[in-house]
């Protein structure tokens, strides 16, 4: 088992990350095991969502870190 880690989001969304539930969606898309989302308090400016998953394997979990990468550098626009 293996933690999503090193991902930022900076494209999409309404208010111009990536929304939680846009993330959580495409993650079910790779297949994402134990889907966590946690909300940070306010006062934690940098950030309003922690995302923890789980994977079947170390490379199944580069690469959704990867495919997420991806989706956020807008490359697959």
């Amino acid at each position: 088992m293996a933690l999503l880690t090193d991902v930022s989001f900076v494209a999409g969304g309404v208010t111009g990350v990536f929304d939680v539930e846009e993330v959580v969606d495409l993650l079910r898309d790779e297949k994402a095991q134990d889907i966590c989302v946690i909300y940070v308090p306010p006062e934690l400016k940098y950030v309003n969502y922690l995302v923890i998953v789980t994977g079947r394997s170390t490379r199944h979990i580069q690469a959704m870190a990867a495919y997420i990468k991806w989706m956020v550098s807008g490359f697959h626009m």
